[in-house]
């Protein structure tokens, strides 16, 4: 590919933490010139953990404006005049009190795409309300404690709700440049954290508005685990109903008494099989059941530790990690898609706050 696909596309950037910088991360991957404009005294305040910030904001640039003074509120209006996309992430209402929301920035420039992600919506009885990804979760039924019970160890380790917002965010910004090749008509976009969640809970939430038979995840599978081998090393085993792996499986590991059952009869008997099954699955040593369980197409994985997953060959082999990326030689994900067999390189790392003020404003 001659150039990245989103090359000549530029995005004014005021949503900062995850969500948004997580969206603008994935366009700048693909080309478009991102600009953060953050605030003085700090900026981005995901600035206080390093690696969260350089992790989501390679590729861009940074400029520093005060929204609240005069001249840099014009500043911020003449570099809108050259975006093609405006990005913000604060509650609903702070941009019109800024006198810099859809309305007034889209009538300046019809053209441009005008796109606003926060945690409830942009309208709504729960509009107003704060909420990071905890409560987001919470409130579109991910997270799951007994009634009356107060759970700590219950608490996601991964923000699904940011990360659910950035791809809707980035996929609806896409969609709205290609729909403006059409009509030369912008677009003003919501995305909601939690509409975002509650699309990827559909195959959960669906059956239940509808009376029908619920998807059970994980599967009620014994073949679908966590595992242990002899040698102490760890490995998933996920068959979901497929009845000629979990007898492929009965036949490797010598368990002839439970390969006919159904996915129904392994469902009721999981308790028994499952005891069964590990101690069966101990007296192989890893490598040995890797190479066998590949072999049968048994659905397998590893069980990898942050470094782990740094070092596996499969990653290595695809180019997904981008190192030894500006003069500090870090280590980047690229974007996981490739075009035409080819991923896009990083060209550089994370910005400095307002490192690109002069080169875009100029030195006055």
């Amino acid at each position: 590919m001659k150039s990245r696909p989103l090359a000549g596309i530029r995005i004014i950037s005021m949503a900062e933490q995850y969500p948004g910088p997580y969206a603008t991360m994935l366009l700048a991957d693909l080309g478009a010139d991102v600009i953060l404009v953050e605030r003085p005294n700090g900026g981005d305040p995901s600035r206080r953990f390093t690696g969260l910030f350089a992790s989501l904001n390679r590729n861009k640039r940074s400029v520093v404006l005060d929204l609240k003074n005069t001249s840099d509120k014009e500043r911020f209006l003449q570099l809108v005049d050259t975006a093609d996309v405006v990005m913000e992430g604060f509650r609903p209402g702070v941009m019109k009190r800024l006198g810099l929301n859809a309305e007034v920035l889209r009538q300046r420039k019809p053209s441009l795409i005008f796109t606003s992600i926060s945690s409830f919506g942009q309208d709504g009885p729960l509009a107003g309300v704060v909420g990071h990804d905890l409560s987001i979760q919470g409130a579109a039924g991910m997270i799951k404690v007994p009634l009356g019970q107060e759970s700590r160890s219950a608490v996601p380790g991964l923000p699904m709700a940011d990360i659910a917002s950035g791809m809707f965010a980035a996929l609806s910004i896409v969609t709205a440049l290609f729909s403006r090749t059409q009509d030369k008509e912008g677009s003003t976009l919501d995305v909601s954290m939690l509409d975002s969640l509650v699309s990827w809970m559909t195959p959960f939430l669906v059956p239940a508005a509808n009376n029908l038979p619920r998807w059970t995840m994980p599967p009620v599978e014994p073949g679908y685990g966590i595992f242990l081998s002899a040698d102490s090393r760890q490995l998933t085993l996920s068959i979901a109903g497929e009845d000629s792996m979990w007898r492929s499986l009965c036949e490797l590991v010598d368990l002839p008494q439970y390969a006919n059952l159904s996915e129904l009869e392994r469902s009721e008997n999981l308790l028994e099989i499952d005891l069964v099954l590990r101690q069966a699955i101990m007296k192989w040593r890893l490598d040995d059941l890797f190479q066998a369980l590949e072999k049968r197409g048994i659905a397998f994985g590893p069980v990898l530790d942050t470094q782990d997953v740094l070092n596996e060959p499969q990653l290595r082999y695809r180019g997904i990690l981008a190192t030894e990326v500006g003069p500090e030689q870090q280590t980047f994900i690229r974007q996981p898609v490739l075009f035409n067999g080819t991923n896009f390189t990083v060209n550089s790392s994370a910005p400095t706050l307002g490192e690109h003020n002069n080169e875009i404003f100029g030195s006055k």
